[in-house]
């Protein structure tokens, strides 16, 4: 009985399912030695909140959180509809079957490899739109936490409590988002699975290495961990 797959599909799966796992596991064990975009921002986000109880009025906190909701919902319905079109092409995938191997370097694919690539990126989305819906809700915890506190001049133990909360709230959040964004990265190397696998195994690689590259080594990084001076501009000479 002939296979719907080849061995390199089956190989380019494998890199996939352990540069998926393997970054995530890598980034949170690294990230207590080096530091990363997400725990450079920390201390940021309790700066933050530490400031808000010293505000008269808290319009600004308000502000910049809804800012972050409406970021984190964008995600969320864009990724709605990256799913339905997805579900949509699942049920004609008859159809695709020829247009995918009229790509420039197509291998020639069966219906059955291309329901199951189709399947993997319909749960990478899934999975995407879970997180982005859940730093939703997390944010909104936050807004509610902002509006519990004391006005300034009232502010007791449990105001200075509310505001390490939403502090440890938004660390979450930030974190989820984060997440779901690295899905549509790794969405992007799924892609290059329907052209034929060697190339998911090099677009696989190269979103790794791009993810750890930003994360860990960017010149963002640098910028916000103090490590980054900007170019001072050239002095002209006095006549």
């Amino acid at each position: 009985m002939k296979l719907p797959y080849s061995h390199l599909d089956l190989i380019a799966f494998a890199v996939f399912v352990l540069c998926w796992f393997g970054y995530d596991w890598f980034a949170k064990r690294h990230s207590n030695d080096r530091p990363s975009l997400l725990t450079v921002m920390n201390p940021f986000r309790e700066r933050w909140f530490a400031q808000t109880l010293t505000r008269d009025n808290r319009i600004v906190d308000s502000a910049l959180t809804t800012n972050l909701l409406h970021s984190a919902t964008f995600f969320s319905s864009t990724t709605v509809l990256v799913l339905g079109g997805l579900i949509a092409l699942f049920g004609s995938v008859e159809k695709s079957v020829d247009v995918f191997e009229n790509l420039p370097f197509a291998q020639r694919t069966s219906q059955q490899l291309l329901e199951a690539k189709i399947v993997l990126l319909i749960l990478l989305f899934i999975y995407a739109l879970v997180k982005f819906t859940w730093s939703v809700r997390q944010f909104n915890f936050v807004t509610i936490l902002i509006g519990s506190m004391a006005p300034k001049g009232e502010t007791s133990d449990d105001d200075e409590a509310a505001a390490e909360r939403a502090a440890g709230i938004m660390k979450l959040a930030g974190e989820n988002f984060g997440q779901g964004l690295r899905a549509y990265y790794f969405a992007l190397a799924v892609l290059m699975w329907f052209v034929q696998p060697l190339f998911f195994i090099a677009g696989t690689v190269v979103v790794t290495v791009m993810l750890y590259r930003m994360e860990f080594h960017s010149r963002t990084l640098d910028v916000l961990n103090g490590k980054f001076a900007p170019e001072q501009p050239a002095k002209r000479n006095s006549p």
